[in-house]
């Protein structure tokens, strides 16, 4: 009788064992997979929004914040403070340079490329710090997902100057 009690008595803590370990692993892969789609929104966010400074300023169009702002709400509240800090410098450069497209006050490309520029260079960092955080045996990037040609080696494709 003992060693029938003793036998279910082991297999009761190894079937709760196993049943905490699996809740945690999946607790865990839940958690990853959110940080990777919230910091993907805010990837592709960023890129809309600079693209939507870009026509407001050219064309007047009106810039759509509300999915920006759900993305950082979002890299909020599942992100690490890294990937935080590194989603805000995008939101500062936001802030930094777009009334002056949204008001259509920008005096020229050269001031589009500078802004262009900080964003971009904002948005590869949120990347980097991203990459690190969901794989530390990533690499840092050199460069943003879109490959652009520089302004001078730029051969129009029917305009004088690149669009983004």
């Amino acid at each position: 009788m003992i060693t029938i009690i003793g036998g279910v008595a082991t297999a009761l803590i190894g079937v709760v064992a196993g049943s905490l370990l699996t809740s945690r692993t999946e607790r865990r892969h839940w958690s990853r997979d959110k940080q990777i789609e919230a910091c993907a929104a805010v990837v592709a966010e960023s890129t809309r929004i600079q693209l939507a400074l870009r026509r407001a300023w050219r064309e007047g169009e009106t810039v759509d914040w509300i999915p920006w702002n759900v993305a950082l709400g979002t890299v909020w509240m599942v992100g690490t403070p890294a990937v935080v800090a590194a989603a805000a410098a995008i939101d500062e450069v936001f802030w930094e340079y777009g009334d002056q497209f949204v008001q259509r006050t920008a005096t020229s490309e050269d001031v589009w490329a500078e802004a262009r520029n900080s964003m971009e260079t904002a948005r590869l960092h949120f990347i980097n710090v991203t990459r690190l955080q969901v794989d530390p045996r990533h690499t840092r990037l050199a460069h943003g997902p879109v490959n652009r040609p520089s302004r001078s080696n730029f051969s129009g494709y029917g305009s004088p100057e690149p669009d983004s």
